[in-house]
């Protein structure tokens, strides 16, 4: 036996009863229920489990929460299957431009990578050829200055390093160079100084070409032609994400197209989501689809 005492139901109070009943029921047209599934969608938007994802994944999820509500606001899906088709339309939008930006990661990954790379070769390259230019460098001051030219350490340093060079103009010079260190008149001197310049100036055009080209070659490395070229895929994670954005082009065709016939009449929605079927999708037929069926 209860010791709370029920309330007695009165006449009145069923009268309110069934007054207050129908206006308790939620949401009776399709307007007012397209805005009850809205906001259940939106409440998933904002849940922080989801949040906690796409910020793991570097995403933003107040940019996500956008997307959604955009295309819920431009489609307008009635509640059910409407409203869940578009969600995984905008689903499958979100998930295409996050393989676009791991596509851009990959390539500005790649690109660090290899003009780093390319910088380092070109200059080491361009670093070798700078050093073997450097004692005709230094022979070519010597002989500029005014203080008698070139001293005997000098000219054997030099002849020890470029002696190795069999050219005619080198043949030439070292004779020129050597005797350089002997007893000469003034103007003897001055005239074996500038035939010596001549030829070190002559020698070092061999290194104008290839130094040259080793410069432009390392300012070409940051080209936009020499970057499309790093950028161009040649893996199998590139072939991949190549997959994954065209799968997820076909499935946001697929649920168009669905949610297209499914307004126009040409599926129902119980012919799309039946419980006592697979799950399969099936267009209506017509009387003599129908009557075809029967045979």
């Amino acid at each position: 036996m209860s010791l709370v005492k029920q309330p007695e139901m009165t006449e009145a109070n069923l009268a309110a009863h069934r007054a207050n009943g129908p206006m308790s029921q939620g949401a009776v047209t399709l307007a007012g229920k397209g805005r009850v599934a809205a906001a259940n969608l939106r409440h998933g938007f904002y849940s922080r489990e989801r949040g906690q994802a796409l910020e793991a994944l570097g995403e933003n999820p107040e940019e996500y929460t956008s997307m959604m509500e955009s295309l819920l606001e431009d489609l307008e899906p009635r509640e059910g299957l409407e409203s869940q088709l578009v969600v995984r339309m905008g689903e499958a939008l979100w998930q295409m431009q996050r393989a676009g930006r791991m596509r851009e990661g990959v390539a500005i990954n790649r690109i660090q990578m290899q003009t780093q790379f390319q910088e380092r070769m070109a200059q080491d390259r361009f670093m070798q050829a700078a050093v073997k230019v450097e004692p005709y460098e230094a022979m070519r001051d010597a002989l500029a200055r005014r203080d008698g030219g070139p001293a005997p350490g000098e000219i054997q340093s030099f002849v020890e390093s470029c002696g190795k060079n069999d050219s005619a103009e080198m043949q030439e010079l070292i004779p020129l160079l050597n005797s350089l260190s002997g007893p000469l008149e003034d103007q003897e001197r001055k005239a074996i100084r500038r035939r010596a310049r001549a030829l070190v100036k002559k020698l070092m055009q061999a290194f104008d070409d290839p130094l040259y080209y080793l410069a432009r070659q390392a300012e070409n490395v940051r080209s936009p032609e020499n970057l499309a070229a790093i950028m161009a895929p040649r893996d199998t994670s590139a072939t991949l994400m190549h997959r994954m954005e065209e799968s997820n082009l076909r499935q946001l065709w697929r649920l168009t197209n669905t949610l297209i016939k499914i307004r126009s009449g040409a599926l129902r929605q119980r012919d799309v989501k039946n419980e006592d079927c697979s799950g399969d999708m099936y267009e209506n037929k017509g009387a003599e689809d129908k009557n075809t069926d029967r045979l």
